[in-house]
């Protein structure tokens, strides 16, 4: 399963066009917008140095995906809000 959630979030990726479901929405809905908008966000956010040798390259993606999956609205104003401060401003 690892080698398949790294050729996911590899694929070029953008941020999802829908509005984040609400936390009361069906499973299947939150889980697609919020594997669509993890992948975006990771890839939006620096990778701060190698990762420590007992840690899995898709271990970011799964703790994302499983708070985002509680409260997709939620995560998306917080991560927002994250991606404005300046030290991860993204370019024009």
């Amino acid at each position: 399963m690892d080698a398949q959630l790294l050729q996911q979030m590899q694929r070029t990726r953008q941020m999802p066009r829908s509005p984040a479901p609400s936390r009361t929405a069906p499973h299947y809905a939150r889980a697609a917008w919020s594997e669509e908008y993890v992948a975006w966000f990771i890839s939006q956010t620096p990778q701060e140095g190698p990762l420590p040798p007992d840690i899995s390259p898709t271990h970011r993606y799964e703790v994302e995906f499983a708070y985002c999956m509680l409260d997709p609205q939620r995560y998306h104003r917080e991560t927002q809000e994250e991606l404005r401060r300046p030290e991860l401003r993204l370019p024009d």
